[in-house]
């Protein structure tokens, strides 16, 4: 008789182990970097409220860790092939990761749900998540660079403080008023400095409204126009003096010691978050934001951050609806409001709430014209010899031609590695 119990109670605890699986949350593993702070606090409502909308279906577990961690870590999961099953990740190389095969091709899951990506997402960001026919991530936070200018320096000088520099003649022009000499040659202030802050070469090349894609769809970093440019860029340098230059930058650094931040620089080239560090550091500091005034029209650089779901997860539809919530409307907004972040929901950026705010406005119509490096499948790191050439240059150590020849020589054998070892 007790035996008969025994197994009786043996069989009634493993159909209520089975019942208990049948219904049991599916977990998800998702990596972030929000991991102290009001970013933090934030994520922790999110993934709470996501939480209790699907209680007993669905259930994230998260790891937040910290930006200059999180990218060793991440790819050191990615190599044991024990990766979260959702992960944020640089949203300008997407396609690599898609390429190898890590990531899940999102779009089967997102027409069964009747989500049209296009009418969703900001058109920029969401052409990085793509490859060939494929959406391989979606697209979470983004930037823009923009031009800083100080008021304080602007009067000093002369200028009007509520109008910033509108074309590239103009920018040089208010520089030369603001700029402070010392005795033994070196800057005080300098009105603007190329080679500090955002300022990168190829947003030069866009500004002047050229590509480093040519017409049949290649990288071409050596075309004439590209040239012609890099000796215009060579000049500026060269006439504010790049010993000198790297001098002033030494002595700055980030955060409290940022020149701007320290009325020693009159405009600068910064990403639209630098507001942040503006109400940290310089609470006082009187300032303005404008688009960056190049030669012959608008230009910006953004990257970001993407949301990717790993083709080894055992719960891709669970998955992606986290993935979903995370990148709507309402979590976006919240996103934005709490954290200043550059979201890339449409609706959610455009909210009247947020658009009152000109600061705000400016780096979402920004997004209007911004542009992201060109993804390269077989040389995505293509832009490092492009700098690599624009330093050579800007040290005297190749002319403008020879330094980008040689760079477009190292970009086409990097091409021709990868269709060696990636042949069909």
């Amino acid at each position: 008789m007790l035996r008969k119990k025994s197994l009786f109670l043996v069989i009634l605890v493993s159909l209520l182990l089975m019942i208990t699986s049948l219904y049991a949350a599916v977990k998800i593993q998702f990596w972030h970097m929000y991991d102290s702070g009001p970013a933090k606090e934030l994520m922790d409502s999110l993934i709470a409220e996501f939480n209790e909308m699907h209680k007993g279906e669905i259930e994230v577990e998260d790891l937040g860790i910290s930006f200059w961690d999180y990218w060793d870590k991440l790819g050191v999961a990615i190599a044991a092939g024990q990766e979260p099953d959702v992960f944020q990740n640089d949203l300008g190389n997407v396609g690599g990761r898609a390429d190898s095969g890590l990531l899940e091709n999102l779009l089967p899951y997102l027409k069964e749900k009747g989500v049209n990506p296009d009418e969703v997402f900001f058109e920029e960001p969401l052409k990085m998540c793509k490859l060939g026919e494929g959406l391989y991530a979606l697209p979470f936070e983004t930037d823009v660079r923009l031009l800083f200018y100080n008021k304080k320096l602007f009067k000093e000088a002369g200028l009007d403080p509520n109008t910033p520099p509108k074309t590239w003649d103009e920018l040089w022009e208010f520089a030369d008023k603001i700029t402070k000499v010392n005795e033994d040659g070196s800057y005080d202030v300098l009105g603007f400095n190329p080679i500090y802050g955002q300022s990168y070469f190829w947003m030069y090349v866009w500004g002047n409204g050229k590509s480093f894609i040519d017409e049949n769809g290649n990288i071409v970093v050596n075309s004439p126009e590209i040239v012609k440019l890099l000796e215009e860029w060579q000049e500026m340098i060269d006439k504010l003096g790049v010993e000198k230059l790297d001098e002033f930058n030494a002595t700055y650094g980030w955060g409290p010691s940022d020149a701007f931040l320290n009325n020693k620089l009159g405009m600068v080239i910064q990403v639209g978050n630098f507001i942040s560090q503006i109400k940290t550091f310089a609470p006082d500091l009187e300032y303005g934001v404008a688009y960056i005034p190049y030669p012959k029209t608008y230009a910006s650089w953004s990257n970001g951050f993407s949301l990717e779901l790993s083709s080894r997860s055992k719960h891709k539809k669970e998955a992606i609806e986290f993935m979903l919530f995370l990148t709507s409307k309402e979590p976006q907004f919240k996103l934005a409001k709490t954290l200043s972040s550059l979201v890339c929901n449409v609706k959610a950026a455009y909210d009247p709430e947020l658009m009152s705010n000109p600061e705000w406005r400016i780096q979402v119509n920004t997004l209007n014209f911004t542009k992201f490096r060109p993804f390269v499948l077989e040389a995505p790191k293509w832009y490092e010899e492009l700098q690599k050439a624009v330093d050579e240059v800007k040290y005297g150590k190749k002319t403008p031609q020879k330094a980008l020849d040689d760079a477009q020589k190292r970009i086409l054998s990097e091409i021709e590695k990868y269709r060696l070892t990636h042949k069909k």
